[in-house]
C-alpha cells in the first residue's frame, strides 16, 4: 500500500507522522508530491546505512520506470557530483573540499561575522521585518559573493533566483522550474571568475590542465551556487525561531565559547534537508526486511533519522548540550553536503551576532501561527515576524 503523507500538514509538523512511520516497520512506500512512488527509509541506521550502500546510486540510469526519478538537470548541469562515475566523483569532491575545508575556511573565520553584521546593519530596527525576507534570503548571496569570488553583475542575479524562489508570491516557481536561470548564472559565473579565490582556482585548473572538464566546471559551480542556499536559509529562519521560542536554550547558547555543537544540534532538530536526493536501486537489496526491486527509488529521512529515540535520547526535545552529535542534518559519507563546514561557519556566525545578550531579535507572532515552507525535500519557516532591538 502507497502511503500519501506529504501535505500541507507534513511540511508544518512532520514529526507525528515520522513517528508513525519508524515504530510501523521503518520502511515505507510513499507517494511523492509530483506523483510516481518511493520507498522512505526513516530509522537513523538504516538511514546511514542508506547513505553509505553503493547498491543505492544516485545515477539516474539505474531508475527504473515507474517510481519517483527526481528532476532532470540539463546540460552542461548534470555531470559533476550526482551523475558521474565513482573515480570522477571522488576526484570532483577532492576538488571542491580543498576549497571549502575546515581549515581554508578557519582563515576566512574572521570575515564571515563581518558580513552578517554587515547584513543585519541594513535591516531596520524598532519596528516588525519578516527576517527571511530582509536577512536569510540575502546572507547566503553575500556569502557566495565573497567566498566564491562572485562578480557583482551575478551576484545580483543569484539574490534575485533566490527572492524568486524562497519568497512567498501568488505562483512561486520550484527551482526545477528555474534551470534556465541556473544555467545562465552558472556560465556567465565561469566567463566572470578572476582572481586568486575559488572560483579562479577551479577555473584556472580547467583551463590548465582539463580538470575539471568544461563539462565538469559547470556542474560543480551550479552546486557550489544552488545546492545548499535553501537548506543554509532555512537553517537560518529555523534556528532563529527554535531559539526564540525556547528561552532556556537560547540562554545556554550565550553560555557557549564555541558554538558548533549548537549549529549540530539545531541541524539535527530541525532537519532543514527532509530526505536526501533520490538514491535508485542498481540490484535487488533488503532493508529492515524490505525488498527493495532493483531499480527502485529510494528516499532516506534525514529528518527522521535525527528524531529516531534508538539514536537520541528525548530526540524532540531541543538541547545544545547534548552529547550525541552523530546527526545526519547534511547527510553522510562520499554524498555528504560539501557545503557542511561552510554551513556551519555561516550558521555559528550568525547565533554569535544575531542572538547575542541584549540583541536579540522577539518574535512579533504567535508560533503557532508560523507557516512552513515545504518543497518536500526541504522544509523552513515561510515568514518570520520579528522585531529587532534598537
Amino acid at each position: 500500500m502507497t502511503s500519501q503523507i506529504f501535505d500541507a500538514e507534513f511540511a508544518a509538523n512532520p514529526w507525528p507522522t515520522l513517528r508513525r512511520l519508524r515504530a510501523d516497520g521503518g520502511v515505507h512506500r510513499v507517494r511523492t508530491p509530483d506523483g510516481p512512488p518511493a520507498w522512505l527509509v526513516t530509522r537513523f541506521a538504516d538511514v546511514r546505512a542508506g547513505l553509505l550502500d553503493n547498491r543505492l546510486s544516485t545515477q539516474p540510469r539505474y531508475a527504473g520506470e515507474t517510481d519517483y526519478r527526481g528532476f532532470v538537470v540539463p546540460a552542461p548541469l548534470d555531470l559533476g557530483f550526482l551523475e558521474s562515475e565513482p573515480a570522477d566523483h571522488a576526484r570532483l569532491r577532492r576538488a571542491v573540499t580543498a576549497e571549502l575545508s575546515p581549515r581554508r575556511l578557519a582563515e576566512w573565520a574572521h570575515t564571515a561575522p563581518a558580513l552578517v553584521s554587515a547584513c543585519l546593519a541594513e535591516v531596520e530596527t524598532g519596528v516588525t521585518i519578516d527576517l527571511i525576507d530582509r536577512f536569510a534570503v540575502g546572507l547566503p548571496a553575500t556569502v557566495l559573493g565573497e567566498l566564491l569570488g562572485l562578480a557583482a553583475p551575478e551576484r545580483e542575479a543569484l539574490l534575485r533566483w533566490a527572492r524568486s524562489t524562497l519568497l512567498p508570491s501568488a505562483t512561486p516557481p520550484r527551482a526545477r522550474d528555474t534551470l534556465t536561470i541556473m544555467r545562465s548564472i552558472v556560465i556567465a559565473t565561469i566567463e566572470g571568475a578572476r582572481g586568486d579565490n575559488v572560483l579562479g582556482r577551479l577555473v584556472r585548473s580547467s583551463t590548465e590542465t582539463g580538470s575539471p572538464s568544461a563539462h565538469e566546471l559547470a556542474s560543480m559551480i551550479f552546486y557550489l551556487l544552488f545546492v545548499w542556499y535553501e537548506v543554509l536559509v532555512d537553517l537560518i529562519a529555523g534556528s532563529a525561531l527554535a531559539l526564540l521560542t525556547h528561552p532556556d536554550q537560547l540562554a545556554v547558547l550565550r553560555t557557549m565559547s564555541d558554538t558548533r555543537p549548537a549549529v549540530d544540534e539545531l541541524l539535527r532538530y530541525l532537519s532543514p534537508q527532509v530526505v536526501s536526493g533520490p538514491r535508485f536501486a542498481s540490484t535487488e537489496l533488503d532493508i529492515a526486511g524490505r525488498t527493495i526491486c532493483s531499480g527502485d527509488t529510494v528516499l532516506l529521512c534525514l529528518a527522521s533519522a535525527n528524531r529516531d529515540p534508538d539514536m537520541f535520547d528525548n530526540p524532540d526535545d531541543l538541547d545544545l548540550t547534548r552529547s550525541n552529535s552523530a546527526q545526519l542534518g547534511l547527510g553522510h559519507g562520499g554524498h555528504a553536503c560539501l557545503g557542511t563546514a561552510l554551513v556551519r561557519t555561516i550558521s555559528g556566525a550568525v547565533l554569535d551576532t544575531l542572538l547575542l545578550d541584549g540583541r536579540a531579535p522577539t518574535l512579533a507572532c504567535d508560533p503557532q501561527d508560523i507557516q512552513w515552507r515545504s518543497g518536500f525535500r526541504h522544509r523552513g519557516p515561510l515568514v518570520l515576524p520579528v522585531v529587532l532591538p534598537r
